[in-house]
């Protein structure tokens, strides 16, 4: 049975797939508070000027 060679060893193998970043929880956040906002104003919308859309 035939050895394979020896393998090189890589002491930091996730540093040399991908360079670090810091992670943005900033923009994530005023997204999820942008999308808030938008669906709060979208109720106050349908509910000041389309009253009879949902009535019985």
């Amino acid at each position: 049975m035939a050895s394979h060679p020896p393998l090189k060893s890589n002491p930091q193998p996730a540093k040399a797939a991908a360079p670090a970043r810091k992670l943005r929880f900033g923009r994530l956040l005023a997204i999820c508070l942008l999308a808030i906002l938008f669906c709060g104003w979208l109720v106050w919308f349908a509910m000041t000027y389309l009253p009879d859309c949902c009535g019985p």
